[in-house]
Parts: structure tokens; sequence; C-alpha cells
């Protein structure tokens, strides 16, 4: 099926058909599951997206009978595979197989501006025009809702600022004529959008029409100082005094604008941004002294960038804060730190997001935060310069969103964090990487017992051996099942560790009610909501399979493709650490994110695929084995991996 949300809500079946929605609530409710597809939406946001400020009593219950009703209708418009899922707290739209028009224009622009990167501008701008051409007007045109217009006002700037960097190209390519009439209408329509005035200005200033560029500048200076109180942007402010000069060359485009200074301070402020240490750290002994390395300036990271990456739940953020409380004092002038929210419920932060919040840090006022990405970062790289700061970037989301937010000068460090390999930091920016797999089996006990209690673990310890290995001894896991332990102080290990080990869902054994957003669960969903369908169907696949390793073949004969296309599927679960290398052509898959996978197939992947997959696997190891697949024999203290469901 294809969805539209960049206009009037629309839904289109694969032969042509139009499905028609029921009603303002039922599409009200759709556009806000279209809107973060691929994301779980709360039922209690659901409530608010359909009701705004008063909803009724029932207000849950009329939600999940909407889902229910729209759910119908979506299956009985089209075969295939199931759009509207229910997950874990709320509902959730699984774009597999089917087109949401938002992501198809996220996808292009993406792909545009890495054209740009690679230096062809011509395919970039054919890229973004194509991107462009999928808006038919304005977000969900038609539907009203507060929670509608937030989310159809990210997208909106996600297409001027498309609109902005295709507009560049086209400068790039000569084209200043043609875009005169196309930028003249976008100024009348967003009068205060300083790039859109910028580009204005310099084509008619390229085209020969000085005239008409100095009363353009002259009508939005007016303009902006009328009804804000401001005055144009350092780029524009240099545009115009080219204009006044007789005879002056046009600057070259692209070249780095100077960003206004901040207004004079008598001394920097020294931010001391650090979330605490936690006292419960154990170990990563030889982690830590890698990231030593990073502040010797001898060393092989003199570039000053760090990067800590590894799967969900393995403590890079923890080990961050500690080695950062460790070092701080080799950095006089502060320490910065922002969450990048790369991996979260909510979107990203944005460069220009977290460039604003680290100027204001840096003693920038808010009113003089340049109003664009390469501008701010300009001005953050100046503010540090000949200074000594610890940068911390946590969680973040790709090396694109972290670039900007880099020092510029040899005195500061940036130590970043992600689940995303961040490679492109390592091969283009000389970087030095860290990946952080699970503890070692001493060390986690080590943890359970900071946790539950070392008497506990000392009068128990084949147990609390067993304990760690339950959970995988992964840091995230072995935290929570230490702490509910220790919240019953009365209960033995031994009994402890029973529960856990025999649970038929050992993922909701591993979360904390009183916070549902620290679950195991909650962790891995949040990996797995990122990767691409081809790549989730695969995971899904896995968790059918016997056992923890798998070969390449095998995996290949489980999907039903060829092996040379299941490769790079496997490298790229591998890059997103939901899978590790286990040899030549062989992953292995942890415990617990088996018992995620299992799960998600369950949710996700009809029964007749899944029992498909598994007599294609088995099929496979007859032909090359002459025996079907087999779980491993289990061996102690491990317990046995939680079998797939049937």
């Amino acid at each position: 099926m294809e969805f539209k949300i960049l206009g009037p809500l629309e839904v289109w079946t694969d032969d042509g058909r139009r499905a028609r929605t029921e009603g303002a609530k039922q599409e009200r409710m759709l556009g806000t599951l279209l809107l973060n597809a691929g994301t779980v939406v709360p039922v209690a946001r659901l409530v608010d997206a359909l009701w705004d400020d008063e909803p009724p009593a029932t207000a849950p219950r009329q939600v999940r009978n909407l889902a229910g009703l729209l759910r119908r209708k979506l299956a009985a418009a089209q075969d295939g595979p199931p759009v509207l899922l229910t997950d874990g707290p709320g509902y959730r739209i699984a774009p597999n197989g089917h087109q949401v028009d938002a992501l198809t224009f996220a996808h292009r622009v993406a792909v545009a501006r890495g054209l740009a990167e690679r230096g062809e501008p011509a395919a970039a701008v054919e890229e973004f025009r194509s991107a462009l051409g999928l808006w038919r007007g304005p977000v969900l045109d038609g539907l009203s809702g507060s929670l509608l217009a937030a989310g159809a006002l990210a997208l909106d700037e996600l297409r001027l600022t498309a609109w902005e960097n295709c507009l560049d190209l086209e400068a790039d390519l000569g084209r200043h004529r043609q875009s005169i009439p196309e930028l003249t209408a976008l100024v009348a329509e967003h009068p205060l959008r300083d790039r859109f005035v910028t580009q204005l200005v310099r084509a008619l200033q390229r085209a020969g029409r000085r005239a008409d560029a100095l009363a353009a500048h002259r009508r939005f200076a007016h303009r902006l100082a009328d009804e804000l109180g401001l005055d144009p942007g350092p780029e524009l402010q240099l545009l115009h005094q080219e204009l006044l000069k007789d005879g002056a060359a046009p600057t070259q485009h692209g070249a780095a604008p100077v960003p206004r200074p901040p207004r004079p301070r008598q001394h920097l402020p020294r931010p001391a941004q650090l979330p605490p240490a936690l006292a419960t750290f154990v170990g990563r002994r030889a982690e830590l002294s890698t990231l030593d390395g990073l502040t010797d300036p001898g060393g092989p990271a003199a570039a000053g960038i760090g990067v800590v990456t590894g799967g969900a739940g393995t403590g890079k953020t923890a080990l961050a804060v500690h080695w950062a409380h460790r070092v701080r004092e080799r950095f006089p002038d502060g320490q910065l730190h922002l969450n990048l929210g790369g991996y979260a419920l909510d979107p990203p932060l944005t460069p220009h997001e977290a460039l604003a919040r680290f100027l204001r840090a840096l003693g920038t006022d808010l009113e003089r935060v340049p109003g664009t990405v390469d501008e701010s970062a300009a001005l953050y790289r100046s503010l540090l310069a000949d200074r000594r700061v610890l940068v911390l970037l946590d969680n973040a989301h790709n090396a694109e969103q972290v670039r900007p937010l880099l020092p510029g000068s040899a005195g500061s460090l940036a130590l970043v964090t992600g689940r995303d390999g961040l490679t492109g930091l390592t091969a283009c920016d000389g970087a030095r990487r860290l990946v952080l797999d699970v503890l070692p089996r001493t060390e986690a006990v080590e943890l359970v017992a900071r946790i539950a209690g070392a008497e506990r673990t000392r009068a128990e310890p084949r147990a609390a051996a067993e304990l760690a290995a339950a959970c995988g001894h992964l840091p995230l896991a072995l935290g929570i099942a230490a702490g509910r332990l220790a919240e019953r102080p009365h209960r033995t290990l031994v009994e402890h560790t029973a529960e856990l080990r025999d649970s038929e869902d050992r993922l909701t054994a591993l979360q904390i009610d009183s916070d549902a957003a620290s679950a195991v669960r909650v962790a891995f969903d949040l990996s797995y909501r990122a990767l691409q369908p081809t790549a989730q169907r695969l995971f899904r696949l896995l968790g059918l399979a016997p056992g923890n390793c798998i070969s390449t073949a095998a995996a290949a004969a489980l999907s039903g493709s060829a092996p040379a296309a299941t490769r790079p599927v496997l490298e790229h679960l591998a890059a997103a650490h939901l899978l590790s290398p286990a040899g030549p052509d062989r992953y292995r898959l942890h415990d617990l994110l088996r018992c995620y996978a299992a799960e998600r197939a369950t949710a996700e992947t009809r029964p007749a695929d899944r029992a498909a997959a598994r007599e294609r696997l088995r099929s496979w190891h007859l032909h090359h084995t002459g025996r079907p697949p087999h779980p491993p024999t289990p061996q102690p203290p491990h317990p046995p991996p939680t079998a797939a469901a049937p």
C-alpha cells in the first residue's frame, strides 16, 4: 500500500484503488501514526492527538477500538504484510512492504546530499527535485490538532532545508537567472527566512540586477527590524557590502561566512555539564587505558576525536562518563555534554539544535546564535580556539550529526558514543574507535555484587555467576536483574536466577515497572527500528534458527536469498551491533538478542512464512550435513537460549 501525508491524507492500494478512511478521528489517528512511521506511538500520545486538551475518561478504550477498526480496514483493502501493529505500550505503522511518501522524501534527500558530497551537483539537484516533487500541499492538509501540527512543522522544515540545499547547488551550476522566479515566490511565502533572501539577492547580483538585489535586501532588513528587532545574518551583510562596492567581484559561493561574534564579555564561562558518574561502574580497565591514549599528545589520536561504539546496553555512556570524570582536570576550560538522541523515542537532535545549546553554554546570547549550521559551527569553533575543552557527544545518530560539533583546535577533545559504527569519523576525521562488548564473567559478577550486595554474592558465588550468564553479561540486563534482587533482600540468588532463567518471557523479566524506558526490550527496539526493512526481516528470521551461531550460507537459506545478497545484510546487522562476527562467514547472536528476534518474528512475520523459513533451513542442513539443525547442548553455568516461538 502507499500512504501519502505530504498533502491531504491519502491511502492507495497497489492496484491503484484509493482506500477511504472513516471519520475525522480515524484520519487523525492514521495521520499521527504515519508521522511516526516505524516507531511506536503510545496510547497516551494518541489520546492527545485525537482530543487535544479534554479527552473523555473512555479515551484509551476508544483509541484501542479505533485501532482495531483501522487495522481491519487496511487489511481488507489489500492483502500483504500487516500494516498496523500493536507494540508494547501503543501502536506502530510497519512500513515493511509498503510506501510512506514522507519516508521516501527523506530517503531521496539523503541520496541527494550524498551525491552532493561526492561532487555530483547535477545528479544531486535531480534527486532533490524528485524529492520535492512528492509534496502535494501542506502536511496532512485538512486535519487539525496540536500534535499533528507539530509533526507537520518538523516535516515542512525538512522540506525547506532541502529546497535551500537544492537552490545552493543550482547556483553552483550557474543557474542564477532560472532560479530568480522560484526564489521570488519562496521569499514572498517565507519573508523572514534568511537563507531564501540571501539566495535571491545573490542570484539577482550574479544576473547583473544590482539595483533589484539592493532592493530585496532593503525590504528584508526593514521587515526583520520592524517585526523582530534583528539585523540580517553575517552572510547577507557581507553580500550587501559587496553590492555597495562599485565593480566589486561577487564572493565565491560557498565561502564560509564570518559569523558575528558574541557581545563582549570579560570572561567566557567555564561549562561543567558532565552527568554524574555511576557509583556502580566496574572494570573496563583495558578500555579506560585505550581512552587515556586520547589525551597523549604523541599518541595515535592526535586529531582529538574518540568514538565508543557497541550494541544496546553494553555500557557505552557509563564508560564515557566515568572516563570523562577521570580526566576532566586535563581540560581546565570546561566540559560540554549533550545526549544527541540518536537512538531514543524522540527524534535525534539536529546539528543546529545541538550547536545552539553549546553556543549558549559558551556565553552566546540566544539572539546572537547564527541561523545556519555552517555559521553556528564556525562560531563554535572560534569560541573553542586556544581553549582546552572536553566535548562528550552521547548517543550519536550518525557521523553527519556529529561533524559540526567537533572542536577545530588540538587543545580540545571530542568523545562520541553511538550504536552506529560511525565509520565515517574514523575514515574521514581521524577518530580513534573503541568497540565495547559485554562484560567478562568476573566483572559481570562484580557488577551484580555492587548493586545487589557483596555479602549475598559471596554467600552464593555459583548462583551469582549463573545470574550473570542468564543476563548474557550485558551491563543493562545485569543492572536491572541485580536491581530487582536488591529490592528483595530476603530472596536468594538461586531463586532469583531460576525465575529469570526459566521465564517464558525473559525480556519482560528484565524491565523495571516504574521505568519502562530503561528495559532491555526498549533498548533493542531502538536499534531494530533503525534498520532497513530487508535487515529487519533477516534479523527476525535469525531468531527462528536453533543455536546462536549461523553461517552466511545457512542464513541465506533461512531467508530464501542467495548468499551474495545475504552477506551485506549480515554485515549491516553486525555494523549495527545486532550480530557479532564469529569466524569467517559466521555470525553470533547474543542470547537476549535471540530472544528479542524470536519475539519480533512472532509479532511481525506470518506463521506460514515462519514455517517456510524453518523448512528452508532444515532442507539446507540435511543437504549439507546429512542431519537437521538442532540446538547445541547447553553448558552450565550458561542457561539454554530461549527457543523461538512456534
